[in-house]
C-alpha cells in the first residue's frame, strides 16, 4: 500500500515538513497550557506548564493530585506518564533559559 503513494511522499522534504508541523503542534500545546496555568489556575509562574504544576504538586493538595489524574487519563493514548514528562520538560526549559542568559 505504501508504494501506492506519490513520490514527493516519500521524500526528505516532505518528511522534514511533517516533523515541522508537529513540532508547531507541540509548541503551540506547551503555550496553552502554560496560558491556562496563569489565567485560569492563578500560577504566578508562566514558564510553568499546567501538566507540569500538577505533577510538581500532586502530593500537595488533593485537587493537584486528582488535576494529575485527569491529565494523565486524557493524555494516555498518546503518552504515558504525561505530567511527569511535561514537569522534566518544564525543569529542562528553565535549566536552557538560565544557560542561555549566562546565569
Amino acid at each position: 500500500m505504501g508504494d501506492r503513494l506519490p513520490m514527493f511522499l516519500h521524500s526528505d522534504t516532505y518528511t522534514a515538513i511533517c516533523h515541522s508541523v508537529i513540532n508547531y503542534v507541540i509548541r503551540v500545546g506547551d503555550a496553552t497550557s502554560q496560558l491556562l496555568n496563569v489565567v485560569v489556575f492563578f500560577s504566578d509562574n508562566p514558564n510553568e506548564s499546567l501538566s507540569g504544576r500538577a505533577w510538581r504538586n500532586r502530593n500537595k493538595s488533593r485537587f493537584w493530585g486528582i488535576m494529575k489524574a485527569v491529565i494523565d487519563f486524557i493524555a494516555y493514548p498518546f503518552e504515558r506518564d504525561h505530567c511527569e514528562k511535561s514537569h522534566l520538560a518544564d525543569v529542562t526549559r528553565a535549566g536552557r533559559l538560565l544557560r542561555n542568559q549566562g546565569l
